[in-house]
């Protein structure tokens, strides 16, 4: 799985990218075989100086064969927005492989 995470306005530390792998790794654990690649988009919408809910990230996966992924989240915390998106992502997840699983065996349940 390649990652690539971008930012804007927000300072990518080694932490924050750390964090964002490690999460990205669990929440995606049950498709990594599938995955071609993950970009995730931090930005900040107001810029630095200004405060308030404009922490935006946004989470593209693409997955081989299929539709890709696509989540959005904003907070006026980083870290707050990727646990949440995250945690989402783990479910949408969860649910494709869900999906797929039913249509690549249609006779069982």
């Amino acid at each position: 799985m390649q990652l690539c995470i971008h930012a804007q306005g927000i300072d990518l530390t080694e932490q924050l990218k750390l964090k964002a792998s490690q999460k990205l790794d669990l929440a995606l654990d049950r498709m990594e075989d599938d995955i071609v690649r993950v970009s995730v988009y931090l930005v900040d919408t107001n810029g630095p100086f200004l405060g308030g809910v404009d922490k935006a990230c946004r989470i593209v996966v693409q997955i081989q064969h299929q539709d890709s992924l696509v989540l959005e989240d904003i907070d006026e915390n980083v870290d707050v927005v990727l646990d949440r998106i995250t945690d989402r992502l783990g479910v949408a997840a969860s649910q494709r492989m869900d999906a797929l699983a039913k249509i690549r065996s249609p006779g069982r349940r």
